[in-house]
């Protein structure tokens, strides 16, 4: 893997930490991504011991970006 194809990685693993933790730590969050797979991807890193729930995903019609706000169910 190429020294700038691993930094993109690093750095897609480390936002989606952030949004781990943001969540955890508010209780809710807005996923942003480019493309709706990305986004997918993004809700799939949620911990499966998290309850939690979405809205709509929007799409941005300036930049075609999506995103999604999440909410931790409290038990």
């Amino acid at each position: 893997m190429s020294k700038k194809a691993t930094q993109t990685s690093e750095s897609v693993e480390g936002t989606q930490l952030a949004f781990i933790e943001e969540l955890i730590k508010n209780g809710s969050t807005v996923l942003n991504a480019q493309t709706y797979e990305e986004l997918t991807e993004m809700v799939d890193d949620i911990p499966a011991e998290c309850r939690y729930s979405v809205g709509a995903i929007a799409k941005s019609k300036e930049d075609g970006s999506y995103s999604l706000r999440v909410d931790l169910i409290k038990p």
